[in-house]
Parts: structure tokens; sequence; C-alpha cells
């Protein structure tokens, strides 16, 4: 193929023209009509033409948009018959989950038995890079790391984290420090993790080398890099070095032995674990309950306190601010305050949840900034 077509604007495109406007193909494709408004003219930039007339809420196809308008119904129509006979492989009542691959076994396999369990359906899960077509409604959710291709759909933190480093219990025998330095660990054995084909901008050894004051350039000398996370996690459970990896993934190596943290300095990572889905699904029962699920396991409280460790302030202080109503329903309003003087109050039934929900509120204050 020679160039990547950007079916999500035809596909608004040909909706658009055959509604007679955003509003109806927006409740068509279930998504807003300023995003199909935004595809639209996407399309329009991509080709450098115009394919409607906007009158107020209005719209009618130009010249240039009729031209296309028939090849581009027709192409669709024949992508959809395939995508049928596709989806007819998909058995009756299956939940499809897509997710990112170092999400995959790390984080939602061990999950996974509770949830079909929970929800009392059958699962199908896709393991896939970022990103995916919502094609047909062939896929219910989105498990991935940041948003930004999913922006007109509904979409949900599951959980923030920070990227730290970690390695065999064994390696670290051979080459680790009494005082956790990493002074004796020759630069080789620092694994480089390229965090996926996507990304970029996520922390490197040599950021955790400058926020700890090292040497930098170790993580250069490393003769092993890995574009998948999982991957990098498994070379250090194997003992070949010292990954920089999320700590949430690695909670079942820690608690069961095979990986330890050397360091306790960990770096924010720059997004968040997230949840997509198209609006129209968001009816749905199952779709509800699985998204309440997967929120429920975020332990809140835990990632604000690893983040803000990983910027050197101490651990977040809760104050009960006040606690009201009677004895056998109390209501508790807890206040948490960082070193930054940034502070969040909830208030709950139960003081560990109103804990939970004011760690939550600073969290995605400080993070959105």
């Amino acid at each position: 193929m020679s160039e990547h077509l950007p079916l999500n604007a035809f596909r608004s495109f040909e909706c658009a023209a055959r509604c007679g406007g955003f509003v109806l193909a927006g409740k068509e494709l279930g998504v807003s009509s300023a995003a199909v408004s935004l595809q639209v003219k996407n399309l329009e930039s991509y080709y450098g033409k115009k394919l409607f007339l906007r009158r107020g809420n209005k719209i009618s196809l130009t010249d240039a948009g009729e031209a296309i308008y028939l090849d581009v119904a027709a192409a669709l129509q024949e992508l959809s018959r395939t995508a049928e006979k596709l989806n007819k492989s998909r058995k009756p009542g299956y939940f499809v989950i897509s997710v990112l691959p170092g999400l995959s076994e790390l984080w939602l396999l061990p999950k996974l038995q509770q949830l079909s369990e929970a929800l009392g359906v059958s699962l199908d899960i896709r393991v896939e890079n970022d990103p995916i077509e919502f094609e047909q409604g062939i896929v219910d959710l989105r498990l991935t790391y940041d948003a930004r291709y999913y922006k007109e759909y509904y979409q949900t933190k599951i959980f923030t984290d920070v990227a730290t480093p970690t390695c065999s219990p064994a390696f670290w025998d051979s080459y680790g420090s009494d005082d956790g330095t990493f002074g004796a660990v020759p630069a080789k054995y620092f694994l480089q993790n390229r965090w996926g084909p996507a990304y970029a901008s996520e922390p490197t050894w040599d950021d955790w080398f400058t926020s700890t004051k090292s040497p930098k350039g170790l993580g250069d000398a490393s003769t092993i890099s890995f574009n998948d996370t999982s991957l990098v996690i498994a070379a250090a459970r194997r003992g070949l070095g010292i990954a920089l990896a999320p700590k949430v993934l690695l909670r079942d190596d820690i608690n069961d032995g095979r990986l330890i943290l050397p360091s306790d300095v960990s770096l924010p990572m720059k997004y968040s674990y997230v949840a997509i889905c198209p609006h129209g699904k968001l009816i749905k029962k199952t779709t509800q309950r699985i998204l309440g699920l997967l929120e429920g396991t975020r332990d809140t409280k835990t990632a604000l306190q690893e983040w803000a460790q990983s910027l050197k302030y101490a651990s977040p202080v809760y104050t009960e601010l006040s606690r009201s109503g009677p004895d056998h329903g109390p209501i508790f309003t807890i206040e948490v305050r960082i070193d930054s003087g940034e502070t969040a109050i909830a208030s709950s039934s139960s003081k560990q949840n109103a804990e939970q929900a004011a760690a939550k509120a600073l969290l995605e204050k400080v993070l959105n900034g």
C-alpha cells in the first residue's frame, strides 16, 4: 500500500453525506457531531479539496465531494461485507477486548478469570498495537496506554504508573551493591526499553541517571534493546540485566520473588493507562460492569504515593477535616496534601474510601496540570 488511508475520515465523510448532516452522522457512528466535522476537515486538508458547503447546520456536497462520494460509499460497503465475513467467526455472546501487548500478559491476564466470572460472559482477547479500528462492532473495549488515537471515543483512566529499575535476585547478587547504587553494574547490562513503536518520550536510563546525579551514557552502552515492554521485563526476569519498566506491571513478579526493585528511585510516566470504547457501547450492561471492575482495580493512594516519591516528595499527608452524621452512618471528609502544597478534598461514608477519592482527585489535578 503506497500510503496510509484515513479510513475514519472517509467513513465520517460518507455518513455525513448520506445522512445530510454531522449531527445525524454522529448518532449513527456513536460519536459527537464535532468529531465527525473534525474528521471531514482532516480529509479535506489531506486532499486539499472542499468536500462540503456549510450553511449553519446544513451541509451539501461540493463538486469535489460529489466526484468521490459514490466511489467512497462503494469502497466502504465492500469493506463492510469483508468485515462481516470476518465477524461471522466471532462466537455470539463474546465480549471482545483489544489490549496493548505490554498490558496483556502482565496486567490483564491475572484478572481474566475474575472478570469472566463477574461478567458472566465469555471473553475474546485480542493483542494489538495502537491504533486499532473499532470496525463493525467487532471490538467492544480497548485497553491501552495514552488515549491520543481515540479522542472521539469514551475514555477513562485505569491507572497511572512510574518507571522503576528492576532485575532478578541472582543478577543483583552478582552485580549489585549494599548501598543500592549501580556503580558496580557493567554498562552493557542496562537493558534499553524503547516503549513500543508509538512512543519516544517515556523515561530512559539517561533520565534516570540524571535524576540520581549518576554519570550519563551508561544506558547507551547496553548491548540489548527492546521495543516491547513485556519483553524487556522478561529479559530482566531471566537475569540478562536491569530494566526500566512500569511498576504496576512488575507486581506479580515482585510478589513471587522473580524480580526485585534494587532502587527506590522511579520516574513518572507521561501518560495514563486507559480503557476506550465507542460511546454507543456505553449503554451495554456488560460494558458498564467491566469498566466498573477495571476502575475498581485502581489503588489511587498507592499511585499518588509513587508519583510523589518519583519527584522526591514526602509521602502524601491525609487529614480528617470532619466527621458528620449519626454514629451508625458517619460521613468522613478527608484532605490530602503533598509537598508542593497542592491539596484535594473528598467525602465518603468510610474513611478509607474518602482517602482513595481524595487521592484520585489530587492525582488527576497534578497530572492534568
